[in-house]
């Protein structure tokens, strides 16, 4: 109970029943404001999507209600883009498309993935050869460690332009939105 000049009052001080009004109509604003701000967020990104594409560029597109489409990437407008399919060009509305891929390689990926192999083979085959290369009995002056640390980066180096060759050679689809 808070006393003031002769009146008692039940509640909370005075400034906090404000505070908590200002904040609930905060978090109202929040809640009806958010939905709208994701989705202007979510055109803007379409829209980029769009703008990043090349003329003759292969892309696959998820469309509202239409299901998927593939073709060349021809032509693009504030509100639409043209895809060339079976000689025929189809215009889709922007809004409407869900999801938006294109064509590409895993070149990258194919040589990371094919360095990493190939690295731990040749540390396997460098450890498996030291142990005829470096007797002591041959004259052999090297370690274990040395010889698998060299096969490893050959191995390594030799994996990464295999893989790099393979991820050239498989074309995948890279997603550009959402």
């Amino acid at each position: 109970m808070v006393e003031l000049e002769g009146h008692t009052r039940v509640g909370p001080p005075k400034g906090v029943g404000d505070l908590i009004r200002l904040w609930s109509l905060a978090i109202a604003l929040l809640v009806v404001l958010a939905p709208h701000a994701h989705a202007q967020a979510r055109d803007t990104d379409r829209f980029a999507a769009v703008r990043s594409l090349e003329v003759g560029q292969h892309v696959r597109l998820d469309i509202t209600r239409s299901g998927r489409l593939e073709g060349q990437f021809a032509v693009s407008s504030d509100s639409s883009l043209t895809l060339v399919r079976h000689n025929a060009p189809t215009e889709v509305r922007l809004p409407d498309v869900e999801r938006l891929w294109v064509r590409g390689r895993a070149t990258g990926r194919g040589a990371l993935i094919g360095a990493g192999v190939g690295a731990v083979a040749g540390v396997v085959y460098g450890l498996l050869i030291s142990q005829v290369a470096c007797e002591p009995v041959d004259g052999g002056d090297c370690t274990a460690a040395e010889l698998a640390a060299i096969a490893g980066l050959l191995g390594g180096a030799g994996g990464a332009v295999v893989g790099a060759g393979v991820g050239f050679a498989v074309p995948v689809w890279h997603l550009r939105f959402p």
